[in-house]
């Protein structure tokens, strides 16, 4: 998944209230909502597991610098985490990508304040300051938040023409939990990228660009499901389901050219975050010997 780190609690906070402010729910679907609301922002810690797998094809192109031969049709990653949350402002993650031809790559990092600490592959710690990584607040560089998901913008949208399924209780890893399900809109959805942590950030061009994206998405289709212990009124899993092509006629760069009008990118992706022992007593310290640093390509071997 790029932001001002606040915490992956408010994140699901502000999806939380992006649901309840749907129309077409239930009393009780929500009551359960606004209960889940008050709830999380009592929260002091969580512990967090997240998966995503995303698959993209692209269809219809040449490169010019190439002998005609047609760009890769698909490719395949998968992004694995699991780290704690200190309320208001600490966490520690273990990120692992893979499916990147054959390559993997794990990370671990701890945020404490503005403080964001990154650990290579040889075992070294650095430290960085994130107000220091991008404009004023660090917003728009990729390691300011690279710990937890942020969407706490999202406390200002107020999402309407999504459609609500309460799916009743079901069992999940051996709980008895109440599932719901909304179907955002492209709009809706744009919304919600729009506010997503560093994307929030982007510069009036860049907003364009994303704009434009987004009108030229075509079979459209996104989902966010809640999974809530009504006992407790704790979200034990959020996930997340994209999928969508995007015709690529008037978006082509230069050195590019389409082979024929149904030129497109294709993306479908699915992220699954599963909270757990809320309230456990958690530490998070600052690693020792931490190297400071202003450039995170030192961080992996580039720009020594």
């Amino acid at each position: 998944m790029i932001m001002r780190k606040k915490g992956l609690l408010f994140g699901l906070l502000c999806m939380l209230l992006v649901v309840s402010a749907c129309g077409g729910t239930t009393t009780s679907v929500t009551q359960l909502l606004q209960n889940t609301v008050s709830t999380t922002r009592q929260l002091k810690t969580v512990h967090v597991d997240m998966k995503m797998a995303a698959t993209v094809g692209v269809t219809g192109l040449t490169s010019t610098s190439s002998n005609g031969s047609t760009t890769p049709t698909s490719f395949t990653f998968n992004i694995t985490g699991s780290g704690d949350e200190v309320m208001p402002d600490k966490s520690s993650m273990k990120v692992s990508l893979g499916g990147l031809s054959g390559a993997n790559y794990s990370v671990a990092t701890i945020v404490i304040g503005n403080k964001l600490y990154i650990q290579n592959a040889k075992g070294q710690w650095y430290v960085l300051d994130k107000s220091k990584l991008a404009g004023s607040n660090g917003s728009t560089n990729p390691f300011s938040t690279i710990s937890v998901p942020d969407l706490n913008k999202l406390l200002d949208i107020a999402q309407k023409n999504a459609k609500i399924t309460d799916h009743g209780d079901e069992n999940l890893n051996g709980q008895s939990l109440r599932h719901i399900t909304v179907v955002l809109d492209k709009t809706g959805f744009q919304k919600l990228i729009a506010a997503y942590g560093q994307i929030s950030g982007l510069t009036g061009t860049n907003q364009q660009m994303l704009n434009q994206l987004m009108n030229n998405t075509k079979d459209f289709n996104a989902t966010l499901d809640f999974w809530i212990d009504e006992s407790t009124s704790y979200v034990h899993r959020v996930e997340m389901k994209l999928n969508f092509n995007l015709d690529l006629k008037g978006l082509v760069t230069p050195t590019t050219t389409t082979t024929n009008n149904n030129a497109g990118v294709s993306l479908k992706l699915d992220t699954t975050i599963d909270l757990s022992k809320f309230n456990e007593p958690v530490t998070i310290n600052a690693p020792a010997n931490a190297i400071p640093t202003d450039n995170p390509g030192v961080i992996f071997g580039a720009g020594q």
